[in-house]
Order: structure tokens, then C-alpha cells, then sequence
């Protein structure tokens, strides 16, 4: 079976669940109440902060291919909306969008602008898992469910996700700085591993390797890598204040703790769409807001799915209209990167 379909069954077998639990015992007649209800007024500071972390990401991106070429903010921030914008397709298919655009523009291998990429979810999964410790450490009764039914026990997932997460991260940067500083040796371990293959396939993942291996040159940035550190906190900072406006726009800003409230969806949307990546997070980024608002916070369910609908549209529809502007502007072909990703198969 082709694996576009593959992709695109499976992603939409996850959007079909996720929608069905989130939308699961709520009226039409309520959830029509809440969003007509909704002051969208404050959407537009909403919508102003995600704009403003898309250019915070690009900023960091700027950092983290300095060392292969140095390349404007400016110039990075049309490959990177369009990548956003097309996570909308099944896959998560815009990050290697993103790569090819940055690599056909600035004339840099495929491979070193995808590992840029790599290094990029690493910083991102790194402040996740901080925030996990954080808040199991500073608030765990946060995560103490106030809906009375227990319908969504949360806090066991997030431990686990947690844990796994930080055995993938602690192998991916000990493997990331064994090829910077022993490169020899991982050559060495890699030409091992490799030895059953076809001399075409093991000099192709060699070349990949040796490409992948330059985009990780970050790690011999000092002032780069501390940059990328830092922007990695703001971003995640200007994701969790993104939620606040939204309170207001639903007038359930005196019904939450605001600190927590606002890092546990944060945190729940992170993990939820980070497990099921379904094409655009439709279904899992509105399950994510339904188990924070409602499983642990005790707010109405039509008015937590009513929340997830919005503040999917913010996130995602202001993603969707750059990132179309984008595209049309400068002429991309998305049958173009297929041709190219058949050939880097």
C-alpha cells in the first residue's frame, strides 16, 4: 500500500477518536451557546502572540544554521511559515517541507537543513520536559482532576510520557555529541551497522550522515547554542501566554488559577499533539483542551470544546493565512518537494 495513504488513514483514524471523546456527551445546543457566547475581540491579541512566536522560531532557526551559512531572519521566515502551514497535510509532511525550501534557497544540503530541524524539536522536547518537572515538583495538585467523574486521569500519562521523553532526549544528544566530537568512532560504529547493506544504500546513508552531521555543528556554537536555549524558553513562554486572552474571550478568567491552568493546557496540548500528530492537530489539539479544561479543571465540557474549536482556529488559521500568503507569493510548488522526495527515498 502506498505510504501517503497509510499516512492519511492513520491520521484520519486518530482525528475520528480524538473528536469522538472530545465531542462525546456534549449537545449541539450547548456548544452552538459557548461559541456564540464568545467575545472574539480578544482573539486578536491571541492571534498577535502566535504570530509573534513564529518570529521567535525563526530567530532561533537563524541561530541554529548559522554554523553551516548565515542566513537573515528575515529570509527564514517564509520557508518557515510555509512548513508550519503545511503540517496541515498527513506526516508532519511541512518539516521536511521546510528543510527542502531552506536548502533549495540558501544552496545547502537537504540533510544538514533537516537536522537543523532535528535540533529544533530536541531544544523544544527539552523545555517540555522541564516544564513537566516543574510542575510535578512546584504544583502537583494542579494535576489533581476537579471534574468529580475521573473521567481523565492525566497525570499517570504525563509521567510516562515524561520518562520516555527524557531516555529519547539523554540518547539523542549523547549520539548528537558523539558525532561532533568522536565523529571517527561513530563512523566507525555506523560502517558496522550498515555492513549487511548494498554498497549503494551504505554510501547514500553515509553521505546523509556526513550532511546530518554539519547541521549539528550548533553544538560547537557556544554563543548560538546559548541563543537557541534562550529563545527555546520565550517561545514556549509566548505559547503558554497565547492561552490567556482566551480566557477572557470564554469569561472563565476568575474560574481558573491562571498559572497553572495555563501551563497544564500548554503542557496537555504539547503531549496530545506530540503523541497523535494528526494533519493541522485537528482533533488531538481539541482533546488536549477538553481533558485540561474539563478533566482537570472542572469546566463545562461545552465549554471546554468550544475553547479547543477557537483556540485550534487561532493557532492554526493565522498559520494557514501567512503561511498561503507565503506560498503564493514566492511561487511554491508542492509537487515539486513530492518529485524531490522521491528522489532522496
Amino acid at each position: 500500500m502506498n505510504k501517503k495513504f497509510v499516512h492519511l488513514f492513520i491520521g484520519l483514524i486518530l482525528i475520528v477518536f480524538s473528536l469522538y471523546y472530545a465531542f462525546k456527551g456534549v449537545k449541539l445546543s450547548e456548544l452552538t451557546e459557548a461559541l456564540l457566547s464568545v467575545h472574539y475581540l480578544y482573539l486578536i491579541p491571541a492571534i498577535l502572540l502566535v504570530l509573534f512566536s513564529y518570529l521567535l522560531r525563526a530567530m532561533r532557526w537563524h541561530y541554529l544554521i548559522r554554523p553551516i551559512k548565515n542566513v537573515k531572519t528575515a529570509a527564514l521566515f517564509s520557508p518557515l511559515m510555509v512548513g508550519f502551514m503545511a503540517n496541515m497535510l498527513p506526516a508532519r509532511a511541512g518539516e521536511f517541507i521546510r528543510a527542502y525550501l531552506l536548502s533549495k534557497r540558501e544552496r545547502i544540503s537537504f540533510s544538514s537543513s533537516f537536522a537543523t530541524i532535528f535540533i529544533e524539536r530536541l531544544f523544544d522536547l527539552i523545555v517540555l520536559l522541564l516544564l513537566i518537572v516543574w510542575i510535578l515538583l512546584v504544583m502537583p495538585d494542579a494535576l489533581t482532576p476537579k471534574n468529580q467523574g475521573g473521567e481523565y486521569q492525566i497525570i499517570d500519562k504525563i509521567k510516562f510520557f515524561g520518562t520516555a521523553s527524557f531516555m529519547l532526549c539523554i540518547f539523542i544528544l549523547l549520539f548528537s555529541a558523539f558525532l561532533q566530537f568522536k565523529n571517527d568512532w561513530a563512523m566507525k560504529i555506523l560502517g558496522i551497522c550498515i555492513k549487511p547493506f548494498p554498497p549503494k544504500w551504505k554510501e547514500k546513508i553515509v553521505g546523509l550522515v556526513h550532511s546530518f552531521t554539519e547541521g549539528l555543528n550548533i553544538i560547537r556554537d557556544h554563543r548560538g547554542f546559548l541563543a537557541s536555549i534562550f529563545l527555546s524558553f520565550l517561545i514556549w513562554t509566548v505559547f503558554i501566554v497565547t492561552y490567556y486572552p482566551l480566557y477572557f474571550a470564554f469569561g472563565i478568567e476568575n474560574e481558573l488559577p491562571v498559572i497553572s491552568s495555563l501551563m497544564i493546557i500548554c503542557l496537555t496540548v504539547a503531549i496530545f499533539i506530540t503523541l497523535a500528530p494528526t494533519p493541522g492537530f485537528l482533533g488531538s489539539y481539541h482533546l488536549a483542551c477538553v481533558v485540561s479544561l474539563h478533566g482537570i479543571f472542572g469546566i463545562q465540557k461545552a465549554v471546554a470544546l468550544s475553547y479547543g474549536i477557537v483556540a485550534w482556529l487561532v493557532a492554526m488559521g493565522s498559520t494557514v493565512v501567512i503561511g498561503s500568503i507565503y506560498a503564493i507569493k514566492e511561487h511554491v510548488s508542492f509537487g515539486e518537494f513530492s518529485s524531490k522526495k522521491k528522489q532522496l527515498k
